[in-house]
């Protein structure tokens, strides 16, 4: 994999202008206490990369006193910034941080197994509460849900087998119908808290952040990894099926899918809308991936062959017709840069990195326009904010960032 070197000096000099404006800032005391989970984690990934190791005292110093101030809160029993269980956010968040960072010599190893207690012990205390709820994406999504929660036990504790069950099964229970004959992934009532339109309720939501294919995935994931558990076999076959019936393909034999399946749509079969561009969250390149990577796990080499064929024309269009107007990899360029050397590394098939200069320009550029932003340039998040367009394009450079597993794109 090659990169024109000019490219590659001008995603240095970015990345390493943003490093020293963290530095800065965090130095001073600019950067708010909300911002030190997602934080913890972008300086997890910088943490030795080679053309980085001139920071890495910086870096250092930053991640104990983050880890100090979360020690202390704990201690003070002040844990308002940890409401969170999920993967990109709070407690699962923190604990893939400091995997990294133990990876990488640092001696957290007692803060790691203090936090993934932490996870087990809520498991324990909330899942039965599961049940006794209407769905909502934040209880199985792979964000802040179970999705991103087993994927992490399936990674790195397969040995707890109860606790790994028992996500399973209630991700599968979500397969079964309700009282009005839908599956229970359907979201029938919008939580309090929730922004979106309410004329969609009741929907199904097919998209990678808040989904049915982060379920789907990670039900695959357990089955190809041996965990047998009751009606496993039939809740692949339930939600592969959906997206089997809810594909749009366009004049140019691209497959796309719905973003939020209304009730009316699910009855009648028929799509008035569909995903427009290739982002991470929504997007249709990252659907035909998921569903790429379900194949392999379950197998079957004709359905593998037919989503790889379809992802390669999806990653062949030109970046300029996804209509992003932000960097960001929740759905903006940087989701592309991220979604195409994930399924690099997954194949090793160089027909995938098709346009990736002409990718990494086009991130670039977006980058420049909205440094100014400080919604942009503040948030240190991996899906909303600058701190993960430079994780994208670290990526790009080959350097190993584990973020992707939190994305379920590894």
């Amino acid at each position: 994999m090659k990169i024109n070197n000019q490219i590659k000096e001008k995603m240095k000099l970015v990345i390493c202008t943003y490093i020293e404006d963290i530095i800065l800032e965090f130095r001073n005391g600019q950067i708010a206490r909300s911002e030190y989970d997602d934080l913890l984690l972008f300086c997890a990934e910088i943490l030795r990369v080679p053309f980085l190791k001139m920071y890495d005292d910086y870096i250092e110093r930053i991640v104990i006193d983050i880890l100090n101030t979360i020690k202390s809160e704990i201690y003070l029993g002040e844990n308002n910034n940890l409401i969170y269980i999920g993967m990109c956010k709070g407690v699962g968040n923190i604990a893939f941080s400091l995997r990294i960072l133990k990876q990488k010599g640092m001696s957290v190893a007692n803060f790691l197994e203090y936090f993934e207690n932490w996870m087990t012990k809520y498991y324990y205390t909330h899942i039965d509460l599961y049940y006794n709820k209407p769905t909502v994406p934040l209880f199985y999504d792979s964000i802040y849900g179970l999705s991103g929660m087993l994927n992490y036990y399936l990674d790195y504790h397969l040995e707890q087998k109860e606790v790994i069950e028992g996500l399973l099964r209630y991700l599968i229970s979500l397969t079964k119908n309700n009282n009005d004959n839908v599956i229970n992934y359907f979201i029938m009532e919008l939580p309090k808290y929730a922004t979106e339109d309410t004329e969609k309720v009741p929907y199904l939501d097919f998209g990678m952040a808040h989904g049915i294919i982060g379920p789907l995935l990670v039900i695959a994931k357990a089955r190809s990894l041996g965990v047998q558990v009751d009606g496993i076999e039939n809740a692949i076959q339930i939600l592969k099926t959906l997206y089997q019936e809810y594909t749009l393909v366009s004049e140019k034999g691209i497959l796309k899918f719905p973003i939020q399946l209304s009730m009316g749509e699910y009855q009648n079969k028929k799509l008035t809308s569909c995903s427009f561009n290739n982002g991470w969250c929504y997007g249709n390149g990252c659907i035909v991936y998921g569903l790429m990577r379900v194949a392999k796990f379950y197998e079957n080499e004709n359905e593998f062959q037919f989503y790889k064929r379809a992802l390669f024309k999806i990653m062949s269009e030109a970046i300029e017709k996804n209509d992003f107007f932000e960097p960001i990899v929740c759905h903006g360029y940087g989701s592309v840069l991220m979604i195409q050397m994930s399924i690099y590394k997954n194949t090793k098939e160089q027909q995938f990195l098709i346009n990736l200069e002409e990718n990494i320009e086009a991130t670039l550029k977006c980058h420049e326009e909205w440094m100014k932003k400080e919604r942009y340039i503040k948030n240190y998040s991996l899906l909303e904010g600058a701190a993960g367009v430079m994780l994208s394009l670290l990526k790009t450079m080959g350097e190993e960032i584990e973020s992707n597993k939190l994305l379920l794109l590894e």
